[in-house]
């Protein structure tokens, strides 16, 4: 009878065994990544710095729970750094901060002076990553205040977007929260920056009606043209020195270069005049006279038409 109850035993032990042996142990579950709203509330927008490519700014940054509670982290500007910053709300679901900050961005310059841009606001946390701590943008927070103002730039709209970083070098991955506000410069700005070069192009073209019997006549009409071309050359200088080095050309670039080509067309036209009228070839000298007061108001207009229909 024992013999009978070892064995009873033994067959009701073996399922146990094979249970706990067999049985899978659980594995530990990572904590959900927790979400924050952030939203940019844009006060004003400071001096735009196209040479050292920098802008401030000046809004509100707020920060909310998404869930009942959740772990705000310590954020970062990635494009720049706040020269003042002030918290103004602080609970367990939201945080409210009044910053100006001293931002900067790669800026597209090809169009100028017929540029727009996009001013940034990037940040992201600067420990935890996309796993603890996600961004989402806060319709609600965000926007523009009606009362902004940007100097010479007309203000088209503004949008925010929330994207993963990965850091290739320590293999993270952050979510980063991006708020820009588009700018275009005002039409009247821009224009009025090419009213002294096309009042040169004009007197340019007008020295080409200058004609006379004595050596004089033409050898003033050369002398204005070099300097009209000299003007051009140092209003460029100018104009650059708004600008950082760049390794393109700009849309006032391609406009100097026709100008430059307009002014050395009077300048040669000028010189092969003195030429014919030395040489005491009446006629010729008429004749490239009619031709030169014709053609070279016909390239000006050529010249700039293309640099607007393919470059505008």
């Amino acid at each position: 009878m024992r013999f009978l109850g070892l064995i009873g035993i033994t067959l009701l032990l073996i399922p146990c065994l094979f249970y706990v042996c067999f049985t899978p142990t659980a594995q530990a579950v990572a904590p959900a990544a927790n979400t924050v709203l952030v939203g940019v509330y844009v006060l004003d927008v400071g001096e735009i710095d196209l040479r050292a490519g920098s802008y401030t700014m000046d809004f509100y940054l707020s920060m909310r729970c998404a869930t009942a509670t959740c772990n705000f982290g310590s954020f970062e500007f990635m494009n720049g750094r706040a020269s003042y910053i002030n918290l103004e709300e602080n609970t367990t679901t939201e945080r409210v901060w009044r910053i100006e900050a001293n931002l900067y961005e790669n800026l597209d310059l090809h169009q100028y002076p017929f540029d727009s841009h996009s001013l940034l606001i990037q940040i992201e946390d600067q420990s935890i990553t996309s796993q603890n701590l996600t961004y989402q943008p806060d319709l609600a927070h965000s926007g523009l205040d009606p009362s902004i103002v940007v100097v010479g730039w007309m203000v088209t709209g503004w949008s925010q977007s929330v994207v993963n970083h990965y850091y290739q070098a320590y293999n993270e991955t952050y979510s980063r929260y991006i708020f820009s506000l588009s700018l275009y410069r005002e039409p009247t700005s821009a224009i009025a920056i090419f009213i002294p070069v096309l009042l040169l192009t004009f007197i340019a073209l007008m020295a080409t009606l200058m004609y006379g019997d004595v050596s004089s006549v033409f050898e003033n009409r050369i002398l204005l043209s070099a300097s009209l071309l000299i003007a051009a050359v140092l209003f460029q200088f100018t104009l650059d020195s708004n600008l950082p080095p760049l390794g393109y050309l700009t849309f006032a670039d391609w406009f100097m270069i026709a100008t430059y080509v307009i002014m050395m067309a009077g300048l040669v036209s000028g010189i092969l005049a003195l030429n014919y009228h030395q040489r005491r070839d009446a006629a010729k000298s008429r004749k490239f006279h009619h031709y030169t007061t014709r053609l070279l108001p016909a390239l000006a207009i050529i010249a700039y038409l293309l640099v607007f229909l393919l470059l505008a």
